[in-house]
């Protein structure tokens, strides 16, 4: 009988606790390291990561680092307190209207563990549209500049040494590194796979805009696949669902016969193409006539 009557003058003043802690949070810590993020980072296509001498840069890269990594400490900490209230107070309280009413105003941890949340990825997509990308792209685009109608004396030379995949393999591990260094794993992760994402888009975008011979895709075949097992040591989930897409477009780019283009769409295994996209694909070879193409599929 003393429960809920000894428990109801407490109310007030636990709820009270409660929302100015979760304001503080949300306002004076998180507001704060929101407004590193935002504005800390050198927002530069020209920034290096190997730029040092200017300590401002570094000052400000230091800042956003402990800011960003801070946040995800925070995020964490913050959904382990909620938790940890709601188990306290139902204890405590046991089932009635206080239970609820204090429940009610604890769910606000919640609100500032996504705020945190909001604030990593912002972070995150700073990372990748002011120090990666920029500096990734062209190293992509170069695809573009090859053949890849290709001779079989050409084919064996990039089975041997392939500089575009190479430079590729280069710049990833010379952008991503230096990153995993200083980031929270959970946040690296995050930045590689919005990375591996626009690799895989953009790289897509350009094979779309080439033609083959059998060769040049069984080329194009190979890269995807030493691709995905590079990208496999640096992340810890897995790459191919990325590559999907592109690993489709080589096996149609690859195959020696349109009959072999039509067993894999009959069998499921372009289950990512549509059938426009399919034709679309299949008329960068020059090999394989158009009316072809259109009776086959």
């Amino acid at each position: 009988s003393s429960g809920i009557n000894a428990e109801w003058p407490l109310r007030p003043g636990i709820c009270a606790m409660i929302n100015n802690s979760i304001s503080s949070l949300s306002v004076d810590v998180c507001g704060q390291l929101g407004g590193i993020v935002s504005s800390g980072y050198p927002n530069t296509s020209s920034y290096s990561w190997q730029q040092g001498p200017d300590d401002q840069v570094q000052l400000q890269k230091e800042k956003f680092f402990t800011a960003l990594n801070n946040c995800y400490g925070l995020a964490d900490n913050v959904n382990k307190l909620r938790k940890g209230f709601e188990l306290k107070c139902d204890k405590l309280f046991g089932k009635g209207p206080t239970l609820e009413k204090v429940i009610s105003c604890i769910h606000g941890f919640g609100d500032v563990h996504n705020d945190f949340k909001d604030v990593i990825k912002r972070g995150e997509h700073n990372i990748c549209k002011a120090a990666i990308f920029p500096k990734l792209h062209p190293v992509i685009a170069e695809y573009a500049s090859s053949s890849h109608v290709i001779t079989e004396d050409q084919f064996y030379m990039l089975e041997v040494e392939d500089p575009w995949l190479q430079d590729v393999v280069k710049a990833i591990d010379d952008l991503s590194s230096p990153l995993e260094k200083v980031l929270n794993q959970s946040i690296y992760d995050d930045v590689l796979a919005f990375t591996i994402t626009e690799l895989s888009q953009y790289l897509e975008k350009l094979v779309l805009n080439c033609s083959y011979n059998q060769l040049g895709g069984l080329m194009f075949d190979k890269q995807v696949r030493s691709l995905v097992t590079f990208l496999s040591t640096k992340i810890q989930w897995s790459v191919r669902d990325k590559f999907m897409r592109l690993t489709q477009l080589a096996m149609l780019l690859s195959t020696e016969k349109l009959t072999e283009a039509k067993d894999y769409h009959d069998n499921g295994m372009l289950a990512r193409l549509g059938s426009v996209e399919l034709k679309q694909c299949l008329r960068l070879r020059v090999d394989f006539r158009k009316d072809d193409i259109e009776k086959m599929l």
